[in-house]
């Protein structure tokens, strides 16, 4: 009878197949017509040490630090670690499971209920199960299982890629509040000057109130500004401690020292935005999950339709069983048993056929979350690449605007001195450029912002 059994889940192991859908991948926004929409010319791989480029050494620490200490990054590790976790239990819910046991038990009969005996006796062996996989359905959990761990390991390169940007971004914002800053403190500085000029003119009767007032209205104005941006510094401080997963005090930072990123001269060449692989979307970190989300649910549609069929298990005991101790592991002792069972659904009032249905939408829901995270992420590359060249184009205009500006106020400063122009002219000359200042240099980071946003919507170089 053993033998027939063995035989009999043999040729039921050998027609074993896996039912429900193979997974497609969806064409419909494929590479081509990406690069169509996004004018990408070439193949050029974006390294992941982007902010490398910006040629600033306290850049590359903070972002180091960051990518080392940065409690989201560690979340999504941890998160991986359980998804791989998951996958290898999952991989083990359809192998032979096997168990140990060992008891006594003791039968005390009722006299009421006819001639009995009392009973008692010691147990001790092994049991196994087995629900074989016929139709699939533990293939297909472990194929959905597999695909949240390459999503999870995908999120991880999608964390590091945002806090990239958001330690790059928060720096950038960080070191212009100390260019604008320095540019108060220097202003500052020439409007003493200037008020000295206009005391003494005063003083001799060559200066009116409105002259005075005036002079000293620009020196309260500028020292306004120093101590809102001496907060702004050290709130931009505190988000990069957050973002760098240290304390404000263990931050590699000179803030007083200035960024390359304001003083040198950079030529930015457009052109090389749109020097990109046509798979550029594709292999962004966060469409690259929303694909794996969209296979895992595929996959369970399959583990739903193999509900739909007979189970099919087998289970057995072996083992030594007697009335007393000393005997128990005799040879005589010995017992086991065995038992293949079949099991079909027969009436569940479409329960398990509704089940298939669900997960079906399930993964219609996620195919449509795939498409709305593609469109989003060409929606983004094609704004930064815009807003790059843009930035650009009204830069040159603002520093042209800043040259003409510094020009105007020195003359201004030296025909005041000379007597040869009132101080509410000069005074206003001086609050342009002032703010011809601010321009130029909201403009510069401007610049930066939008190509730190270029480099994350290209995927931040993680899956290129």
């Amino acid at each position: 009878m053993l033998k027939k059994s063995v035989v009999f889940l043999s040729s039921i192991i050998a027609v074993s197949c896996t039912v429900g859908p193979n997974y497609k991948k969806t064409e419909t926004y494929s590479d081509a017509v990406i690069k169509q929409e996004l004018q990408l010319q070439k193949k050029h791989q974006i390294p992941k040490n982007w902010y490398a480029l910006f040629g600033d050494e306290q850049l590359n620490r903070l972002i180091e630090l960051g990518l080392k200490n940065n409690t989201d990054i560690e979340l999504a590790v941890t998160r991986l670690k359980q998804a791989r976790a998951e996958l290898r239990i999952t991989q083990t819910a359809f192998l032979p499971q096997i168990g140990a046991q060992g008891g006594y038990n003791y039968q005390k009969v009722s006299k009421n209920i006819g001639a009995a005996a009392d009973s008692q006796y010691y147990s001790a062996g092994f049991d196994a199960s087995w629900e074989l996989d016929l139709w699939g359905k533990g293939r297909r959990q472990d194929e959905a299982a597999l695909a949240m761990v390459k999503a999870e390991e995908y999120s991880l390169s999608n964390v590091k890629a945002i806090v990239t940007a958001e330690l790059a971004a928060n720096y950038i914002n960080l070191k212009l509040a100390a260019e604008k800053l320095r540019i108060a403190e220097q202003n500052l500085a020439l409007q003493k000057d200037i008020f000295n000029t206009v005391h003494s003119k005063y003083q001799s009767g060559l200066a009116d109130d409105i002259a005075y007032n005036q002079a000293e209205y620009l020196l309260d104005n500028t020292n306004a500004q120093i101590p809102a941006l001496e907060s702004q510094i050290e709130q931009y401080k505190n988000a990069l401690s957050v973002l760098a997963g240290v304390l404000p005090s263990q931050l590699p930072l000179d803030v007083k020292k200035r960024s390359p990123i304001f003083m040198n001269v950079y030529e930015f060449n457009t052109s090389a935005m749109y020097d990109l692989p046509a798979y550029v979307i594709r292999s962004r970190p966060d469409v690259a999950v929303a694909e794996q989300n969209v296979i895992a649910q595929n996959a369970l549609i399959g583990a739903a339709v193999a509900d739909l069929y007979p189970d099919v298990s087998v289970s057995a005991l072996w083992g030594y069983a007697a009335s007393g101790g000393n005997s128990l592991f005799n040879s005589k002792s010995q017992s086991y048993s065995y038992k293949p069972l079949v099991t079909l659904p027969l009436l569940d009032w479409n329960r398990l056929q509704n089940q298939v249905e669900k997960q079906r939408q399930v993964k219609a829901e996620a195919l449509a979350q795939y498409k709305k995270v593609v469109l989003s992420a060409v929606s983004e590359l094609k704004n930064a690449m815009t807003a790059v060249q843009n930035e650009i184009k009204s830069n040159k205009s603002k520093n042209a605007a800043l040259f003409r500006m510094n020009n105007v106020v020195n003359s201004a400063a030296e025909r005041y001195r000379n007597g040869l122009i009132e101080f509410s002219d000069y005074a206003t000359f001086e609050q342009n450029r002032l703010n011809a200042q601010n321009s130029s240099i909201e403009s510069r980071a401007q610049i930066f912002q939008n190509l730190v946003a270029y480099y994350k919507a290209s995927g931040g170089g993680y899956l290129l």
